[in-house]
């Protein structure tokens, strides 16, 4: 009776976790050359000049999955940094605690929707960094968002290009 009870309580917590969604993707876009499965995508990018890449993401509620995005510095300038943002009117967040990175030693979340990786490396122009982060789909329907991602320049080149701004609309002006 005793080992009855046993195997029909083993049973019960299998269909229940049977039962839990796991992560699942519905679909994915990218500018970029990406591979995706329900349970992650895995991006390939070279970021050529200071805009953002936008990544359109559909996922099932309740998941967790991951993204494994290799971007190549294709700029002439040094990356100190990475920024990654997701639409804080979606109900995705960024798990906190999962993030991981190649280069970036130092990962912050400001808020539920950034992660921002830091240090202790610099990404030189032609160098690769890999970033890893989850993505988590609370209750809900399938939701659709958008994954923006940023590099962070040092802080020379950044004051560099705002004297570069400021000169030309003085330029423009007189």
């Amino acid at each position: 009776m005793r080992a009855c009870r046993v195997a029909v309580t083993l049973g019960l917590v299998l269909v229940f976790f049977n039962n839990v969604s796991h992560a699942d993707l519905v679909s994915f876009y990218a500018d970029a050359v990406s591979t995706w499965s329900s349970k992650g995508a895995v991006i390939s990018q070279d970021i050529s000049q200071y805009l953002p890449v936008q990544l359109a993401i559909t996922a099932q509620a309740n998941s967790v999955f991951t993204i494994t995005s290799t971007v190549t510095n294709d700029t002439d300038i040094v990356w100190t940094g990475y920024l990654l943002t997701l639409d804080p009117t979606g109900k995705a967040t960024f798990a906190e605690g999962a993030a991981g990175s190649t280069k970036f030693g130092t990962v912050l979340y400001p808020d539920p929707w950034t992660i921002e990786f830091r240090e202790p490396q610099s990404v030189l122009p032609g160098q690769v960094v890999t970033l890893q982060f989850d993505i988590d789909i609370p209750d809900g329907a399938p939701h659709t968002f958008t994954l923006t991602q940023n590099f962070i320049p040092e802080p020379a080149t950044a004051a560099l290009l705002g004297l570069g701004a400021l000169a030309l609309l003085i330029r423009r002006r007189r």
